[in-house]
């Protein structure tokens, strides 16, 4: 079912989260199946006994959800359709699809919360009825068509097959977005074998509640009807209507009220399995993955053995740093669900991790060769790509970041995060030109001002790693202006701006650079040498020896420093010492396997001789 107000209200029933961290975890989603084609009598039976029911609030918002005679009065549909929002008054009306006939809905002639069922009483006339066949005797791989209102306008039919089964419901192998809650799902002979619930679990399954239920429910169903007022107070139901006002909440950010309305559902109907699953997910999106686990913990208890569950728990205990258990609750979904994106997308993550860069590599391509939307595809190259430069095939890592840019999502940071890595491992390569291409692009998609002062420092190594020491200088005065004056970082941007000052000759830049480094980060072992070489430049040898004298406390096997205090030494006179530190320098210089540090210091000991 779906509210709209300005924007969907309704999020997808069984549906348990959206793309929430590009660089972390994928949470289960839903996506749109493609049209089938469907035998023309069983689509006419269908839908000749299919009924768009609409709730309208006072305030405006509509919700739509299907559902289907069973007999010339009764329609049946999802408790959850019919519910409406808690704390809200509603109208509700049954139409025929893709047809003017309107019934007036009299009351409620039985429910079954268990399993989100209802039997409504209608007045009107001139639908078809549907006849309810044996789910008992459904089989694994046969074809099945789901009949629904996605758009609340018109009928949709959808084939798919049925690949799991349980007592409680079936999957099927398609996908039945928001609008077929409450739609009849038939065999081939047009006989009802199950009901839809709304939200497709994952790209290929959808859930569908056996029509056995159903007959159950049939069987003693009463002369007179409840009104749907009475009904709908009863605390069972209002469970149904609180979740669905804690899921307007989560629509509209209000996280802490959502959670305070899952937590009314469940004092309510303490089994609720939809309610502790809606519950965790709210607290994902405040990073409370300890309670996100323990209603997991509980939905899964309950009977929830759905993949996106164990997927969902799977984020939470990768975010609680239980890599293995992340692990071990993607197998379990792979199991229920070979063809779930999200297991395998945050299986690899899970092994990237613990450092199983290999095996993540297989995980993402299964998930790429999935083919899910756009979103999940470029993330899922994108993690591939940093895996890939991990093991150092940085080729390939490149490719994969084009793979991600080409899909031109709609979401900027999938965009920035591809550009400004694919940026970095160009650099590494030594490509610095095509490298600087890569942070223009990250700085016109204009990130927030932490990234945004990220790339302004890279564009700026690069220009500098190239000799354009001008134009790195502007860029390091742009990050400086970015960052938050207080930081290690700004320490380090104060730092590298020393360093191309020292290059162009502005050796009293440098020096005030360095000292504002020093000031914010006194460890910084390359801002003293970086100091001590523009003071030895103003013929200050004295006071560059103590600055590389810090140096080489804070960093005891650096060559470079030795030998620059040596030749500091040796322009004071200082020819014994400066041989010391020429000749540790070398030994140093030998380890590190510096092949130009070594000519240099070489040359320095010559000299001496």
């Amino acid at each position: 079912m779906r509210f709209v107000k300005k924007a969907t209200m309704w999020i997808g029933y069984l549906a348990l989260g959206c793309l929430s961290s590009y660089a972390q975890d994928v949470k289960s989603q839903d996506v749109l199946t493609e049209k089938t084609t469907v035998p023309s009598d069983i689509a006419q039976i269908g839908k000749a006994a299919t009924v768009i029911l609409t709730v309208e609030t006072t305030d405006g918002k509509v919700g739509n959800g299907s559902g289907f005679f069973v007999r010339e009065d009764l329609i049946v549909t999802n408790i959850h359709v019919v519910a409406g929002i808690y704390g809200e008054s509603f109208s509700c009306s049954a139409k025929l699809v893709d047809q003017p006939t309107h019934y007036r809905i009299k009351g409620v002639m039985a429910s079954d919360p268990d399993r989100d069922l209802v039997i409504l009483r209608v007045e009107g006339s001139g639908a078809g009825v549907l006849q309810l066949g044996d789910s008992d005797t459904v089989k694994l791989g046969e074809e099945v068509i789901a009949i629904g209102t996605p758009k609340g306008v018109s009928s949709k039919i959808v084939k798919g097959t049925i690949s799991r089964m349980t007592a409680d419901f079936f999957r099927v192998k398609a996908t039945l977005p928001s609008g077929y809650s409450g739609g009849a799902v038939l065999n081939n002979a047009g006989e009802v074998i199950g009901i839809c619930v709304e939200g497709g679990e994952t790209k290929t399954l959808s859930t569908v509640i056996p029509s056995n239920h159903l007959k159950t429910l049939l069987k003693d169903i009463p002369t007179q009807e409840k009104s749907l007022e009475k009904w709908r107070s009863e605390p069972l139901i209002r469970a149904y209507a609180i979740v669905k006002q804690g899921d307007e909440r989560m629509a509209f950010g209000n996280v802490k009220g959502a959670i305070e309305a899952y937590n009314a559902a469940i004092r309510l109907k303490p089994d609720f399995v939809v309610a502790y699953a809606r519950r965790a997910d709210a607290k994902y999106n405040l990073r409370d993955y300890k309670g996100m686990l323990k209603d997991f913990d509980v939905s899964i208890r309950l009977g929830l053995d759905y993949a996106n569950a164990y997927v969902n728990r799977g984020v939470a205990k990768r975010n609680l740093r239980d890599y293995k258990g992340a692990i071990k609750d993607c197998d379990t979904a792979i199991r229920l669900d070979p063809e779930n994106v999200e297991a395998y997308f945050n299986r690899g993550n899970a092994n990237s991790d613990l450092g199983n860069h290999k095996i993540a590599i297989e995980d993402y391509s299964t998930a790429i060769r999935l083919k899910p939307r756009d979103v999940i595809l470029a993330v899922a190259y994108f993690k591939r790509a940093k895996a890939r430069s991990k093991l150092d095939d940085n080729i390939g890592a490149i490719e994969d970041y084009t793979k991600a840019i080409r899909l031109k999502s709609d979401n900027a940071a999938i965009l920035t995060i591809a550009y400004l890595n694919r940026g970095l491992v160009k650099f590494g390569l030594g490509d610095a030109e095509s490298a600087i291409e890569d942070y223009n692009e990250v700085i016109q998609l204009k990130p927030q001002d932490a990234m945004l002062t990220e790339v302004y420092v890279h564009r700026a190594t690069a220009k500098a790693k190239l000799g354009d020491n001008i134009s790195a200088i502007k860029d390091y005065s742009t990050a400086i202006h970015l960052a938050d004056k207080n930081t290690d970082f700004a320490a380090h941007i104060y730092g590298r701006r020393a360093s191309a000052k020292l290059e162009i000759g502005d050796n009293r830049g440098a020096i005030e650079d360095s000292d504002a480094a020093v000031r914010l980060d006194p460890n910084l072992a390359e801002v003293y040498k970086i100091r001590g070489d523009a003071k030895s430049n103003l013929g200050n040898h004295n006071t560059a020896i103590i600055d590389y004298d810090i140096a080489i406390d804070l960093k005891p096997d650096d060559a470079e420093a030795y030998y620059k205090r040596g030749s500091a030494k040796l322009e004071i006179g200082d020819v014994s010492e400066a041989k010391i530190d020429f000749r540790t320098a070398l030994k140093l210089a030998e380890s590190e396997d510096t092949q130009s540090l070594k000519d240099d210091i070489e040359k320095s000991l010559h000299f001496l001789k």
